[in-house]
């Protein structure tokens, strides 16, 4: 969708370079680094041509906008970042700057408050962080990508010492329910915006990035997160800060090691069942 009210020479052009940054940083579509910024912008599908003249898409305001025009022109656009210490409100951040560049600063935010110990499992020894840095990554990620940007309200990411918990405005997108979201095909609510931050490196490229969410919890020995509080206008999932089942753990990465692959999801959801039975 076209953006009336401002043109694409009207950017930031240091979302650009966020960009190209993100692609090296986090192994996106390396082809795309050569390009000019216009074939950057056309390839990615920021822009588009209309009557002859070269548009922002809506997925282009929110990658390339300044604030203030993000504010003016997109404005259900909103993230918030709070963290609890017991009922004091240390930290409630709002944002409304380009989506990368939220990305950045929300991620630190959250990385900042990530704590980890270490266990010896064989040779090697292993960090268990209270909060699995992937599983937040795809989870936020999913709340940027798939919430409804015609609905007002804010992606709220929310953190205690017990739990992180990622609200997104706007239901499970048509076909997606509790009951199917680990098996159903992928399909996004904004399949070009989906598109450009698969290709950009920045979430899981099969579409998959919930069995990351999943395997993220499940592998420490941790509840599987919880998206049971979802209804028709918000997706929330929470995730349990519970310490990690140290006994589980090395049961999965010894397997993981004798495999030589990944544990898949569905054996640790099995796996999990089992345990707490």
């Amino acid at each position: 969708m076209p953006v009336i009210g401002i043109t694409a020479d009207e950017v930031d052009p240091l979302q650009r370079h966020r960009i190209r940054e993100a692609i090296r940083r986090f192994g996106g579509d390396q082809s795309l680094l050569p390009l000019a910024d216009h074939e950057l912008d056309g390839a990615l599908g920021l822009t588009t041509t209309i009557d002859g003249t070269i548009r922002l898409t809506v997925a282009g305001l929110l990658l390339l906008g300044n604030e203030m025009e993000l504010r003016r022109l997109l404005p259900a656009y909103e993230v918030a970042f709070q963290f609890m210490h017991g009922t004091n409100v240390r930290i409630n951040e709002f944002f409304r700057k380009p989506l990368l560049q939220t990305f950045e600063e929300v991620e630190q935010l959250f990385k900042a408050r990530v704590e980890e110990e270490e266990i010896q499992v064989g040779l090697f020894r292993v960090p268990i962080p209270n909060y699995d840095r992937r599983a937040f990554r795809e989870a936020f990620v999913n709340a940027l990508v798939h919430r409804d940007y015609t609905r007002l309200g804010a992606v709220h990411v929310k953190l205690d010492e017990t739990a992180l918990s990622i609200s997104s405005p706007g239901g499970f997108v048509e076909g997606v329910t509790l009951q199917n979201f680990l098996v159903v095909a992928p399909r996004s609510r904004n399949p070009l915006l989906a598109d450009i931050i698969k290709r950009i490196g920045l979430a899981e490229r099969t579409g998959r990035g919930i069995d990351r969410i999943f395997e993220g919890m499940l592998c420490y020995g941790r509840p599987a997160p919880d998206y049971s509080m979802s209804d028709d206008s918000t997706v929330i999932v929470q995730m349990p800060g519970s310490r990690a089942d140290l006994a589980f753990l090395k049961m999965i990465l010894l397997r993981e090691e004798q495999m030589n692959s990944a544990m898949p999801v569905d054996s640790l959801i099995i796996l999990s069942r089992l345990r707490d039975s």
